[in-house]
């Protein structure tokens, strides 16, 4: 592996090196300007963006902008401000003159069902970068009752399985690879430091611009050791101050909240808001469990209602901030705190019910600074951001006795046992996470720049647990006591460029993985303390290549490769403390990746997107018995695939918006080194859904109850192919084209069967004083049984009402 992955690295060396000689030198020129308003006084930062060359720069304090552009050539300039007319100019720049511009930007008065937006959005333009990437606009959907799991499960490549309802916890899928080599992030930042409060399954879609979903290679400014992709949420943007509210009712007792508050006013430096949320459910709906009866001794299925599922979370932030100042563009300053109570209605898969166990987790305040400066008339800049979060947590489940299905209380049979789960437990854990990030773009010229990207993260852990595992011998040690840290360093620089009169962009990155990590760990066979500390210290390179080329103005291919490493989690090299022991030897888990694309836009009405990608990961990394009481990471499995998209958008009215896409990927164990698996060499991945389709429509209208108002009605389809529990060996799978037809030859309760979710909706835009919206929408309209993660059942139909109010000042 290692002589490969040399020679692959100097493969992709030797590509760019080539690309970069045919950009040559350029000689160039000065484009310079002013900004104002109306009554002549300037604007700081207004948007800047020289159209077809991805260059965008913000004027100064002074109104004022730059440009050093290639010369005979010609430049169309685009300037924009929040609440003002874009306003836009044609130049041709020659040699030896300087052109200097003059922009005057006029008060937009627009009715909003007069609105057209024309060129390209941010979300966009994120979606064309040279990086693929799936862009979830949450901002669209903000005004629905939907869900960010919902909406990313809409879109091609991406399933996300959850444990539960709302708030459970969530098993991301792209591109075959799912778990912890997919990374969370929030603004570009890993979300570690925000433990639970801050994930896909809770975050309300009302908090973010977008969600970017990175499949394979990531863009340079997001530094982290992901091995399959990504995902970035990125937090709600406005230029100016505004307020906005929403409140959702559902099925389940199921409330939903949330708030955010800008205040920014033009011409002051002072910006401050809040951005909350709540949610709270009973989680209640109906389930087919495997009831026992005690009398008969047998095991049947029937239909039961959760009763102990309750989950509740509250989360805010307060930020402040100063922009324009002489020595920062931007400082922000913000304080979040949040709190989390879970009830367990049964553990990793549904066998068994409780009644008493809960989980929490909360932080009082977690104190972040971000900071961001451009020097050197915007050819460098700098953005900065640290925090320093501390996390309470607790898992409770001290329970006497026993609760069936039905919510029914049980003595214990044995006075002394303890602990629904077969073991009771009353941990109490404090993780600490300190996060830097340092982000440094130059650019070189008009075509060409660099960006470097670099986290720095330092992880301990510490707890107790009377009720947990112990060392062996006469003083023994609770486990959950045992000090541990984790230090992590993850370094990215990029260069991309453009040339061939800017039909070709190129990103070029190479990357340093390195973590430093230290603790006591238990020895396996013995149970005893290990005497010295034991240390574990991993680093490796990496590179990655990404190619876009348009084709023309409406089509483009985009070519990506990376030689990726994703370093072990805290936990899979520390172990939680109790029943997952520590594992100081495991190695990284190491891929090759590739992607290939086609985009294409023939009208305006149509958009087509066809993607294939081919993985290769080595030293996967588990979870694996050890003995019958404890667990450990180890490095067992190799896997490889290929798999392809297609995504198609369809507008054939201004009335009617068409979308549709599917997903098919084939990832397999290979090079089986155990003698009592080779069986399964050649074996799908287990619990993986292999093929999934989405299909969506809506509806506009106007003029329906009064001439002003606007209603749109969408309809939501989502299917997922039956696929397997736990490996089934290849000559047991389905028969068939790609395996979707036929019987499988293995029993049914390892299959995880086919399943059509169908979604309906209502939203009303009322032309009143108020800017009001309203949505009705009923999810899973057949009541269709839905199996997630693991084969858990997740809820049927629901109904949701949505009130959402937003204004901007």
């Amino acid at each position: 592996m290692k002589k490969n992955y040399n020679k692959y690295v100097l493969v992709f060396f030797f590509l760019f090196t080539c690309l970069q000689m045919v950009n040559g030198q350029t000689k160039e020129g000065d484009i310079k300007g002013t900004v104002h308003f109306e009554d002549g006084s300037p604007i700081p930062y207004a948007i800047i963006e020289i159209t077809k060359h991805s260059l965008q720069i913000k004027t100064d304090d002074n109104g004022h902008f730059s440009f050093r552009l290639p010369i005979e050539k010609e430049y169309i300039i685009k300037v924009s401000y929040i609440g003002k007319r874009q306003q836009i100019k044609t130049v041709y720049l020659t040699k030896g003159k300087t052109v200097e511009l003059d922009f005057l930007l006029k008060d937009e008065v627009q009715q909003l069902s007069d609105v057209k937006i024309v060129g390209d959005n941010r979300n966009q333009k994120a979606r064309n970068e040279v990086v693929k990437a799936e862009i979830i606009d949450t901002k669209a959907a903000q005004t629905k009752a939907a869900t960010l799991v919902e909406l990313m499960n809409r879109s091609a490549g991406i399933r996300v399985r959850q444990s539960g309802g709302l708030g459970s916890n969530t098993n991301v899928m792209l591109n075959g690879f799912q778990g912890k080599s997919i990374k969370i992030l929030k603004d570009g930042i890993p979300t570690d430091y925000l433990g639970a409060s801050y994930n896909i399954s809770a975050t309300p879609v009302n908090m973010l611009e977008r969600v970017e979903v990175y499949k394979g290679v990531l863009p340079t400014e997001i530094g982290a050791d992901a091995l399959g992709g990504a995902i970035n949420m990125v937090s709600r943007v406005e230029n100016s101050g505004f307020a906005a509210i929403s409140y959702e009712i559902a099925s389940f007792n199921t409330h939903r909240l949330s708030l955010n508050l800008k205040q920014a006013k033009a011409g002051s430096k002072l910006f401050y808001g809040l951005d909350a949320f709540y949610n709270y459910s009973d989680n209640n709906y109906e389930v087919t469990a495997n009831i026992p009866d005690p009398e008969k001794s047998t095991v049947s299925p029937g239909k039961v209602k959760l009763f102990h599922n309750q989950y509740k979370h509250m989360y805010a932030e307060l930020y402040a901030g100063l922009t324009g100042l002489p020595w920062a563009d931007e400082l922000r300053i913000g304080l979040t705190a949040f709190s989390i109570h879970r009830d367990n209605q049964f553990g990793g898969l549904m066998q068994k019910p409780f009644g008493a166990s809960k989980a929490a987790e909360n932080s009082p305040i977690i104190p972040t600074l971000r900071y961001k400066k451009d020097f050197l008339n915007h050819q460098l800049s700098i953005d900065q951001f640290l925090v320093y979060s501390e996390i309470k947590g607790s898992q409770t489940d001290t329970l006497r006795g026993s609760y069936d299905w039905y919510g029914n209380y049980h003595a214990p049979v044995n006075p002394n046992s303890r602990g629904e789960a077969g073991n009771p437990t009353q941990l109490e854990f404090t993780t600490s996470n300190f996060t830097s990030r340092t982000g440094l773009a130059y650019r070189i010229g008009p075509k060409q720049s660099l960006a470097l990207n670099i986290v720095f993260n330092d992880y301990s852990r510490t707890g107790k647990d009377p009720y947990g595992p112990t060392t062996v011998g006469t003083n023994p040690i609770d486990l959950q006591s045992l000090p541990s840290n984790y230090t992590k360093l993850v370094t990215s620089l990029g260069w991309n460029s453009q040339f061939l009169d800017d039909k070709v962009e190129n990103l070029f990155q190479l990357k340093y993985y390195g973590a430093r990590t230290s603790g006591l760990g238990v020895n396996v066979n013995t149970g005893y303390l290990n005497e010295n500390t034991s240390k574990a210290n991993t680093s490796n390179f990496g590179i990655a290549e990404a190619l876009k080329y348009n084709l023309s103005k409406r089509t483009y291919i985009r070519v990506s490769g990376e030689l990726a490493t994703r370093l072990p989690e805290q936990t899979e090299i520390l172990g939680n403390g109790s029943y997952v022991l520590s594992n100081f030897n495991i190695k990284p888990e190491k891929s090759i990746n590739g992607n290939l694309g086609l985009r294409t836009t023939p009208t305006n009405k149509l958009d087509i997107e066809l993607n294939s990608f081919y993985r290769i990961t080595k030293d996967l990394i588990i979870t694996a018995p050890v003995n019958l009481l404890y667990a450990q990471s180890v490095n067992v499995e190799s896997v490889r695939g290929i798999g392809f998209e297609a995504d198609v958008r369809f507008r054939p009215t201004d009335w009617l918006t068409l979308n549709g896409n599917s997903t098919y990927q084939d990832f397999r164990l290979y090079q089986i080194k155990e003698p009592l698996m080779e069986y399964l060499e050649g074996a799908r991945l287990r619990n993986t859904p292999y093929f999934f389709s989405n299909l969506g429509a809506a509806f506009q209208f106007k003029n329906v109850i009064r001439s002003t108002d606007k209603l749109q009605a969408y309809y939501n389809m989502s299917y997922v192919h039956q696929y397997f529990l736990n490996y089934i060996p290849k000559n047991t799978e389905p028969d068939g084209f790609l395996g979707l037809w036929g019987e499988a030859k293995v029993d049914a309760p390892n299959i995880i069967p086919s399943q059509a979710v169908h979604s309906i909706g209502l939203l009303w835009q009322p032309k009143t004083v108020l800017p009001l919206t309203i949505n009705v929408e009923c999810k899973n309209l057949f009541n269709a049984d839905v199996y997630d993660n693991f084969k858990i059942q997740n809820a049927g139909r629901s109904v949701h009402l949505k009130l959402n109010y937003s204004i901007k000042y």
